[in-house]
């Protein structure tokens, strides 16, 4: 049974158009109580379009592990450039045919 405490609200709901194609979607804003996101991916061939959607689903598992776990260990080679900026410090300090 449809009742108003299951409709939802919206501020503005409005068609647009885009693209050369002039493709149309539309677009709900100003929603009242709304957790929701929707992302358009779109680009100049399908391996760009799947590439960006696979992007997006690596970034929102970020987000989902951190919230779970937000303890950090850096990527991109960082704990490797840590231990050999430790390294070199301690180099300074040593003299000789030990360093």
């Amino acid at each position: 049974e449809l009742s108003s405490e299951k409709l939802g609200k919206a501020g503005s709901v409005r068609e647009v158009s885009f693209g050369n194609t002039k493709e149309k979607m539309v677009v709900i804003e100003d929603c009242a109580n709304s957790n929701a996101v929707t992302v358009l991916v779109r680009g100049g061939n399908q391996m760009i379009v799947d590439e960006a959607k696979r992007s997006l689903h690596d970034a929102m598992c970020v987000v989902r592990n951190l919230i779970k776990d937000n303890r950090i260990v850096y990527g991109g080679g960082s704990a490797e450039v840590a231990c050999g900026l430790a390294v070199s410090k301690y180099a300074d300090s040593v003299s000789g045919v030990d360093q």
